[in-house]
Formats: C-alpha cells, structure tokens, sequence
C-alpha cells in the first residue's frame, strides 16, 4: 500500500509541474518560459509587448476564455464590419510559434475566433490590453 501511494504522490507531483509550467490558450499548450511576447491589433496601429509580466499577464487572461461554438461556413464572419477597437491579439513564443485570432461582433457581445472555434471574451481582457498599449512598441 505505502509503494502505491508513493507512485501516485510522484504523478501528482509530475503532473501539478506540468500544468504550472504551462499555459492552454485556444486548444494549445504552451511552456510559460516559452512565452515571448504579444501583438495586439487595433484600427489604427499594432503594438508589440515584450515585458514578461505583462506577458504572462495577457496569455493568463488569455487561457480564461471558454470555447462557444465551431466556426463553420454560416457563421464566418459574425460580422462583416468589425468595428471592435481590438482587431487580433496574438501571442508569440521563443520558438516562433504565433497563436491567436481576431475579434468580432456579435450582436452585443464581441467574439473571438481563434483555432477553427469562437471564443468568449471578457471585460478584463480589454481593459488589460489597453493598459498594456501603455508599455507596447508600436510596429506600424
């Protein structure tokens, strides 16, 4: 009995290493220490955070979005006038893998869409992205 409960400690163990060294964004697991930075699109400009914490700060509300629905023919574009202030939000690791999507309108509520799915959004996440226009390069 003693031996089983180690084995199972250890995969605990293991397994609660695993998840705090990444983070699931969109169907993806990514390494935190990955994580390289992220570009935010709006109509006017995009914009380049490369400061860790707000980084991690983005992809962690970033991982609270809920999947919705199956982006199919009938449903793509939710809107054809995108007129959200954020256009993309993209997050971009040390390997130059680049996950991330656009938002859309729906109805009263924008959407994500990223990974063949549209995805929830949330006020926090639009509120963070502003602050981080703060401390963003802008690329063009």
């Amino acid at each position: 009995m003693k031996k089983k409960s180690r084995y199972i400690i250890i995969i605990f163990i293991i397994g609660f290493s695993y998840i705090q060294a990444h983070i699931s964004i969109w169907g993806f697991n990514i390494p935190k220490n990955e994580l390289s930075d992220v570009i935010i699109t709006t109509k006017e400009n995009s914009y380049m955070i490369t400061d860790s914490n707000l980084v991690l700060e983005l992809t962690k509300e970033v991982s609270k979005m809920k999947k919705l629905n199956k982006i199919v023919a009938n449903n793509y574009p939710l809107s054809k006038d995108n007129s959200t202030k954020f256009i993309k939000i993209l997050v971009q690791t040390k390997n130059k893998g680049t996950y991330g999507g656009s938002f859309w309108n729906n109805d009263n509520s924008i959407v994500f869409d990223s990974n063949g799915y549209y995805w929830s959004t949330s006020k926090n996440l639009f509120d963070l992205m502003d602050k981080s226009l703060q401390h963003a390069k802008k690329l063009y």
